[in-house]
């Protein structure tokens, strides 16, 4: 490299700093020949004192590289991203080019292959022109400019608070003797230790050739659009040509064409003379201009940006992943976060992941024909897919394009605003996307599901589910009472479009999502065992870890059990949590943390352990299985949300106030999915522009999507115990006095009306039937209708031959419970009774039963003839009558 020339002025000091320069050049290049000699001089000779901080040789060392990470397609593993501090592919000598071999020794060091590291020639003629004689010429050999790479990468590139680092990074810019002299003794010991082609190697794959992008791999690449070992005369001379200094010759600036073409044009000849190539290739190659023909440039693939289209979200998550978790109290490449960081920027990994490309694809597709990222830039909307069983993310899309330059957290004039990008991934939390989540709406009432079960209710018994104005006292929070405070004036939810509803069942309340039944059931629980019932299944606060705009501090992963929480109203989640706990759900009760990364292999073909599987029971296998078979039947009895063929689904939609953030949850037997449709910001309301069941039609597609790639499984037979839970079967009164039946009644426990007299078969006074009827389950809070006779029906005492038997075939009758009342009549017609000898009282039971059978007298399995009369109460509204069934 050129050495710099003193002024005139400087002359007498530039002659005394020569001469002690070549008294110590002298011992130095001695050592090439007599090492033993040179080194006893040297202990003697104070004036090497300088380079007792020094080792006695720079080692070649471990070079950063790309970073591989790969996705799962058809089974098999294939790449889709690389990221990379120095843009470096490391060759073999076996790959390296002869033609940039011959162009680096010709152009930097033709004696390269006789000298010992440090050329005495060359010390001679740069010291001449140091006093001004003589053109430019520098000292430096190939070796000696390996040890100068070697040092200013491992210090500029060290942590900026390290002083030493950065003071020796800045004197590898400086030009002096003394960093002369210390190249040169370094070089000797490089010679001593390595042979001259692995210096060659090193220095072929270390050199800068403009920007980020390192080694003669890398540079071909990038700038020629072909492998090294394709390269040229003229493109290898070129690239060797940018080496020197990589800012004023480098390919990438068409404004450096020329300094490149005026320094390449000398290695070619360089390269003709020392008999590398032909005076005809010479001529040849050096008629090449450089210019936008000569040069083929290829854009950079490093970060997610440039990675697999529908995957690059998952991508960011996968290097937050590797920056931020840990394994056995440490980070995954360091213990710690320094040395993680360190391991990541030197790279050379290879990261195979959970993602399924073709599934990712899909899900994207349906996402970007359902929720346009172009529609608005405040429209989102995410989908995550876990394996049920493993944790495994299969997939992870949502509808904006991913750019880290739209990140709103950076500083002002570097961010770049898009309507159809974003930085942020909606999928995860603040930690691992930026996301700081959403309300879940009703989507988080199936914890409150979970922990009734868990305290033994059953999920068949009535709730009431009428309004309330609920105040301070009236939620249990065990471990924070105050977080059950209700302000003055108390606080009245309303259901989805004001609908009312009075008694119905757990099952009831989930399909029809009834906010006020869910809080009627949490008012029996304690929200403390609620909120940790969602924790063991995966749900975390989505703004964990962000600075919070009330108190400055950060936010804590806190579920804070305020009785709106119970109803999605409280704190942000985020769809990776809610495909946690459906997976849990649907896996029996046994919640797997979500698993990114499957191996992650080092460069020398070492494993590094990424986060292992982590499966922790939950809730019990018991309690899963009822689960599933309620969330089943909210999928039966919401078509839009029932993916097409027999695969069961259990599902669980959410909605937040004023339809601002809307969700489908759910799972099949082997994966589970959330899908998230809302407002990124604002508070638009979803149903004004018809788009409150994008979230069905996504969910509904990528479910499709999921099943046919993990076809397969089936849910859990419910456990009865567990199903009855505290409830018994009422006893059945049926013909006992309404004096007697009450009393049985309310001895055991129960709270009885008594409604007005009915048409029926029990002779005038005598109970014809009650609501809920005999045997149904029912625990002491469940109220009990009694239903008198007139006797209107009875048979006549004076003729008992007519009284009502079995027919010959042993005929019964059927069971019409929660059927429409137009499924009865067909019932009763299918099993041999005559439907029109149906009697009908109207009982107001909620919009929720309206036009369902919810007793009937006799009772199911008892004897009945054809020509028999059945009584059964039908759901009906305040209207008290036939409500239009």
């Amino acid at each position: 490299m050129a050495a710099t020339r003193h002024k005139p002025g400087s002359l007498l000091g530039s002659i005394l700093g020569l001469i002690g320069f070549s008294a110590i050049a002298g011992i130095l290049i001695s050592a090439t020949l007599t090492p033993a000699l040179a080194v006893a001089s040297s202990t003697a000779n104070s004036g090497l004192d300088l380079f007792e901080s020094l080792p006695s040789y720079a080692q070649i060392n471990q070079q950063a590289e790309r970073n591989r990470i790969y996705g799962m397609r058809d089974g098999q593993p294939v790449e889709m991203a690389q990221f990379y501090a120095q843009d470096r592919q490391v060759l073999q000598w076996s790959d390296v080019p002869s033609n940039a071999v011959n162009a680096l020794v010709a152009g930097e060091d033709r004696r390269f292959y006789t000298h010992g590291g440090v050329d005495a020639p060359s010390v001679i003629r740069a010291g001449m022109s140091q006093l001004g004689f003589g053109g430019d010429s520098g000292a430096s050999t190939l070796t000696m400019q390996l040890v100068r790479m070697q040092i200013a990468i491992d210090a500029c590139l060290a942590d900026p608070e390290d002083e030493a680092a950065q003071a020796t990074c800045a004197a590898q810019y400086t030009e002096s003797y003394q960093r002369k002299l210390a190249e040169m003794r370094l070089a000797i010991g490089l010679e001593q230790v390595y042979t001259k082609n692995e210096i060659v190697l090193a220095y072929l794959n270390l050199a800068n050739f403009g920007g980020n992008v390192y080694g003669i791999e890398s540079g071909a690449q990038r700038i020629f659009g072909k492998p090294a070992s394709e390269l040229t005369v003229a493109e290898a001379a070129a690239l060797i040509a940018t080496v020197q200094n990589p800012s004023t010759r480098n390919l990438f600036n068409a404004e450096n064409w020329p300094r490149n073409q005026e320094r390449r044009d000398f290695i070619i000849g360089m390269m003709a003379s020392e008999g590398h190539i032909t005076a005809e290739q010479r001529d040849e190659a050096i008629a090449i201009p450089v210019d936008e023909n000569f040069v083929n440039l290829q854009p950079a693939n490093n970060g997610c940006i440039a990675g697999h289209d529908s995957a690059r979200f998952f991508c960011d998550y996968v290097q937050r992943v590797l920056q931020n978790d840990k394994v056995d109290g440490h980070y995954i490449l360091g213990a710690e976060q320094a040395d993680n960081a360190r391991a990541l920027f030197q790279g050379g990994y290879r990261i195979y992941t959970s993602i399924d490309l073709s599934l990712n694809d899909a899900n994207q597709a349906v996402v970007d024909a359902y929720a346009p990222n172009d529609y608005a830039d405040w429209f989102g909307g995410a989908v995550t897919q876990l394996e049920v069983g493993t944790g495994r993310i299969l997939s992870m899309v949502q509808n904006k394009d991913y750019d880290p330059r739209a990140d709103p957290s950076l500083p002002e004039g570097e961010e770049a605003p898009s309507m159809t990008a974003t930085a942020v991934n909606y999928n995860v939390d603040y930690r691992h996307g930026r996301s700081i989540g959403f309300q879940p709406g009703s989507g988080f009432k199936i914890f409150t599901l979970a922990q009734w079960i868990i305290d033994r209710h059953s999920v068949n018994e009535q709730v009431d589910a009428t309004e309330e104005n609920w105040t301070t006292g009236e939620f249990t929070a065990s471990c924070n009472p105050g977080a059950t405070a209700i302000a003055a004036g108390g606080w009245e939810p309303q259901n989805n479009e004001g609908n009312q509803y009075s008694r119905m069942t757990p099952t009831e309340i989930m399909v029809n999502s009834v906010n006020t039944g869910t809080l009627r059931m949490a008012s029996q629980l304690d929200l403390c065992d609620v909120m940790d019932t969602a924790a063991a299944m995966g749900i975390e606060r989505g703004d964990a870890g962000s600075i919070s705009s009330i108190t400055g501090e950060p936010i804590e992963n806190n579920l804070v059990p305020m009785p709106s929480s119970v109803i999605g109203g409280a704190w942000p989640v985020t769809p990776m949590a809610m495909a946690e706990a459906f997976a849990t759900i649907s896996n029996g009760g046994i919640h797997c943390e979500p698993i990114a990364i499957d191996r992650i292999v080092a460069r020398d073909g070492s494993e590094v352990a990424p986060p292992g599987q982590n499966c922790q029971q939950a809730i019990t296998p018991e309690v899963a299985s009822v689960m599933q078979l309620v969330l089943e039947e909210v999928t039966q009895r919401n078509p839009l949300n029932n993916p097409a063929g027999t695969t069961p689904v259990i599902s669980k939609t959410g909605t937040t106030n004023g339809v601002r953030q809307t969700w489908v949850n759910g799972a099949s037997p082997t994966v589970a999915t959330s899908v998230w449709v809302g407002n990124i910001a604002g508070s638009n309301n979803l149903d004004d522009l018809n788009l409150w069941n994008v979230r069905s039609q996504i969910f509904r597609g990528v479910m499709t999507e999921a099943i046919n790639r993990y076809p397969g499984g089936q849910f859990l037979t419910p456990d009865q115990d567990t199903l009855q839970g505290d409830a018994n079967a009422l006893p059945d009164v049926t013909g006992q006095s309404v004096a007697d039946a009450q009393a049985t009644l309310e001895a055991a426990g129960f709270e009885v009306q008594v409604a007005d007299p009915i048409d029926g078969i029990q002779p005038s006074g005598m109970v014809e039937y009650t609501a809920p009827g005999a045997g149904s389950p029912v625990t002491t809070q469940t109220p009990i209708i009694i239903y008198p006779s007139n006797g209107a029906l009875a048979p006549d005492a004076e003729q008992p031959e007519e009284s009502t038997a079995p027919d010959a075939a042993g005929q019964t009758w059927p069971d019409l419970s929660a059927q429409s009342i137009g499924d009865a009549r067909s019932t009763l017609a299918s099993a041999g009774f005559n439907p029109d000898l149906m009697q009908v009282t109207w009982q107001d039971h909620g919009e929720a039963n309206l036009c369902t059978v919810l007793a009937q007298n006799p009772l199911p399995d008892a004897p009945g003839g054809p020509n028999d009369p059945i009584s059964v109460v039908v759901g009906t509204n305040a209207s008290g009558g036939d409500p239009g069934c």
